[in-house]
């Protein structure tokens, strides 16, 4: 934690409280699960005045840099200031990404000088982590016309869920091991969703589809209209191992399902002539064999 005690106008506000394990679900009850779903090992929460402003530094430690910066992708939408690695800032809170930690600094009320002081704190905090980690895996299969602030990184249901819900039941075989990438494309009316799930191999991609297909179009399923695949197979009967493309309707949207090797895509969107291009650009970025 920042030490300001030699900070004009800053003082330490309280007790550091610390939390390991399961003990998160004491300070933030519900939320708690979905930084376990990033490899949550232990936390610190500090306290900081300014005049009248109270600051509040939460520093969280994930077991890898790629999941510390999966927790941190949740939210990039806002300004980027040039705090190593990664963050964000927007409207009296400040979210950071270095190593294997994700800072978040955050004060309730208004009040003037927020921005500059909330960043001042947040370069105290970097200052005093040394190392430099990597990014996820997927990250760099992200096609140019993305919109990069969107993507989110996630290794089980739980945030993904919270992102773009899927089912309740894991329906994509997300274990913590298996790593997803979610993003937008730019569409007409309304924007592509894009799902990448990399796999430890083509055996796992292909059980996830089927298991996908059959579960996540069934509820919806008209017997007298099947969907058109490429190949063949019905969630009804079973999907056959050849089947490596799949296209269904959900509610307004056009979902395509497609296995390429070890990875698994799912296009999303209302138009379906987008929702092709969006997953034939994302198709090309990924390696071949």
């Amino acid at each position: 934690m920042p030490d300001m005690a030699g900070e004009s106008q800053w003082k330490t506000e309280g007790e550091t409280r610390c939390y390991i394990g399961e003990e998160l679900f004491n300070y933030m009850d519900g939320g708690a699960e979905l930084y376990h779903a990033y490899g949550f090992k232990r936390s610190c929460v500090q306290d900081y005045q300014k005049g009248d402003n109270l600051y509040t530094l939460e520093l969280y430690e994930m077991e890898s840099s790629p999941k510390a910066f999966g927790i941190y992708s949740l939210d990039r939408q806002g300004e980027h200031p040039p705090l190593k690695q990664e963050a964000t800032y927007q409207d009296g809170s400040l979210t950071i990404w270095k190593d294997h930690y994700y800072i978040r600094i955050f004060i309730p009320q208004k009040g003037s000088h927020i921005k500059e002081d909330t960043l001042f704190l947040g370069e105290k905090a970097v200052s005093r982590i040394k190392g430099e980690g990597e990014m996820p895996y997927l990250f760099k299969f992200i096609p140019a016309g993305a919109q990069k602030d969107t993507a989110i990184s996630f290794w089980q249901m739980i945030p993904l869920n919270n992102i773009f819900f899927i089912s309740h039941e894991n329906l994509l075989n997300l274990t913590g091991e298996s790593e997803g990438i979610t993003f937008l494309i730019p569409g007409g009316r309304e924007n592509i969703r894009i799902i990448i799930i990399h796999y430890p191999d083509s055996s796992h991609s292909r059980e996830s589809m089927e298991k996908l297909v059959q579960g996540y179009f069934s509820q919806n399923q008209n017997p007298q209209s099947p969907p058109l695949v490429k190949g063949s197979g019905h969630p009804s009967s079973g999907l056959i191992g050849g089947l490596d493309e799949y296209k269904g309707k959900k509610g307004d949207k056009t979902v395509i399902v497609k296995v390429q090797n070890n990875f698994l895509l799912l296009s999303i969107g209302v138009n379906e002539t987008e929702v092709k291009n969006a997953l034939f650009e994302s198709l090309k970025t990924l390696p071949h064999t």
